[in-house]
């Protein structure tokens, strides 16, 4: 039987964060650490996208790439050529985009969803939320020559998540999410977080947790100015691994920043920010993770830098 590489695999998955801010405020979001009202959006501009989609064509270039995080990406002014930017420098990835459909709300839904369609997204999410949640999704089901599949209804039952890779197999589709708020904990996927204390509405363990997050094993999280952050969780930029905009993808993913946090997480040890206020679970199969040894003293020094 072949043994199984200990070494650290590359991202599975890439968030991509076109816009920071968001057209909504809702109360249990992370987006409260950051701003106090809708608006005041702050874009990734071409050049970082560009240095993404290159270091990500050589690192990762089948993963599942997913436009979100901690903003709303159809804010962003150039957001049709963006997806084109990144449709052709990663033919074979999969890129989705995840929407609270306001935007959708007065246009043509029908030709808004077309554009972005043939400007290289796979499928949509759109994660409706009240009081825009009924008129959207009865736009949704209007739409033509579109899958239109509900999480509950329709993904569950067949196992289809949207936060799988599906290998662009999945592809002219838009999955209707349900308000997060009011399902908060009907499906494993679908749980209301802290986002690392950033949420007014949850909690701060008060010890840190102590299990192994898989998060900065298996997704990179790009921000709109380049940071790479230790995962999507860090609203307020507290973990840095590096910036694109100064190394590479690569070096930044496999650097030692990066691999500092994955030591003390590896270990079960939360005890840095902005991990030791967070509340997510481990994640799935976090016992396939790469191995690392015991945190030494130099490395309790160095997480605090």
């Amino acid at each position: 039987m072949k043994k199984r590489s200990k070494k650290l695999s590359q991202p599975w998955s890439v968030q991509v964060e076109l816009v920071e801010g968001c057209s909504r405020i809702c109360d249990f979001c992370g987006i409260n650490a950051i701003r106090s009202k809708p608006g005041d959006f702050k874009f990734m501009d071409w050049e970082t996208a560009g240095r993404l989609v290159q270091g990500c064509s050589f690192l990762c270039p089948t993963a599942r790439y997913e436009f979100a995080m901690h903003g709303e990406p159809l804010m962003h002014p150039n957001r049709l050529r963006m997806f084109s930017l990144f449709r052709k420098g990663l033919p074979k990835a999969q890129l989705q985009v995840t929407t609270n459909g306001v935007r959708f709300i007065r246009g043509d839904m029908q030709r808004l969803v077309e554009r972005i369609f043939r400007h290289g997204i796979d499928f949509i999410i759109l994660d409706t939320y009240y009081p825009e949640r009924d008129v959207l999704r009865k736009k949704a089901f209007k739409l033509k020559n579109v899958q239109v599949l509900d999480f509950y209804d329709d993904c569950v039952p067949k196992n289809i998540s949207p936060y799988h890779n599906h290998r662009r197999k999945l592809n002219r589709t838009i999955i209707l999410m349900d308000d997060l708020k009011a399902r908060d904990g009907e499906h494993l996927s679908r749980v209301v977080l802290n986002h690392a204390g950033s949420s007014p509405v949850k909690g701060i363990p008060k010890q840190p947790l102590e299990k192994t997050c898989t998060l900065p094993f298996r997704e990179l999280s790009v921000c709109y100015n380049g940071n790479v952050n230790i995962c999507c969780m860090d609203w307020k930029h507290e973990f840095v691994a590096g910036n694109i905009n100064d190394s590479g993808v690569k070096s930044i993913w496999y650097g030692e920043r990066f691999e500092l946090a994955r030591t003390f997480l590896q270990n079960k040890n939360r005890e840095f920010d902005p991990c030791r206020r967070c509340s997510k679970n481990s994640g799935p199969r976090a016992g396939l993770l790469p191995k690392y040894g015991p945190i030494t003293p130099s490395q309790r020094v160095d997480i605090e830098a």
